[in-house]
């Protein structure tokens, strides 16, 4: 994965989170996501998604490295460009900047996972307000904790979970449904409590491995009819030995 260990300039976090990145490394990961919805009434609806990304360094910078990024999901066409990655979330994609929501992604990222301490220690924890609707979960608060830590390697694992309240970013807000008559309804969906827990492992800032599930109960309305459900979203992300795509 051209991870060897190097001197990055700088670094603003622990260094099993810091990106040590030179011009001309490789990176890839493989991912899936898995959305379901289920409850009385109306049968079940899964969603999902896969596909995998290939990352050419062009800037080693320790907190906004920069790449030519090639993503392909499955069933659609290949999607590359220049972007640049920041660790505080702050993402530049096709000469525009967004902010990163992602539930996970190539490397650390503050947004979602808080500032980490300068030093980890196993049992560590800290807990982070994430201010803004993201991938699995809305504005809301997580508790992180250092479940395994090899500073020989620079690889830390760490668990999170937490609430939030409201709509995610990009959430669905209305749905088709069959009901166990056989009708099909578009009905309107109301989200309560989240609910999220997982496990994720981090090398040199890079995510090796990455698994996260949320939960939520789900208001379905159309006019009068009135359905309760609960909704699970779970992602998977794997680092892979480099492929161009």
């Amino acid at each position: 994965m051209g991870l060897a260990p190097r001197q990055a300039a700088s670094q603003t976090t622990n260094p099993c989170l810091s990106p040590q990145l030179s011009r001309g490394d490789t990176l890839s990961n493989i991912y899936s996501r898995t959305i379901a919805v289920t409850g009385e009434g109306f049968a079940p609806q899964v969603y999902r998604i896969s596909g995998s990304s290939a990352y050419q360094v062009t800037d080693g910078h320790p907190t906004r490295p920069a790449f030519n990024e090639t993503d392909l999901y499955d069933g659609r066409p290949v999607n590359s460009s220049p972007t640049v990655i920041g660790l505080d979330g702050n993402n530049i994609w096709q000469d525009k900047p967004y902010t990163n929501t992602n539930a996970s992604g190539l490397m650390y990222n503050s947004l979602i996972w808080g500032q980490a301490p300068a030093q980890l220690h196993e049992g560590d924890s800290w807990k982070h307000t994430i201010t803004v609707p993201w991938e699995l979960g809305g504005p809301g608060t997580q508790t992180v904790t250092v479940m395994a830590l090899d500073k020989e390697h620079q690889t830390v694992t760490l668990k999170r979970e937490g609430y939030s309240e409201g709509f995610y970013d990009n959430d669905t807000k209305q749905m088709d449904i069959h009901t166990n008559d056989g009708t099909k309804l578009r009905v309107t969906v109301k989200p309560g409590t989240s609910h999220w827990t997982g496990y994720t492992t981090f090398r040199q800032g890079i995510v090796i491995s990455d698994a996260l599930l949320v939960t939520r109960p789900v208001l379905l309305t159309s006019g009068e009819q009135h359905f309760n459900g609960q909704q699970r979203q779970y992602i998977l992300l794997n680092a892979m030995p480099y492929l161009p795509l």
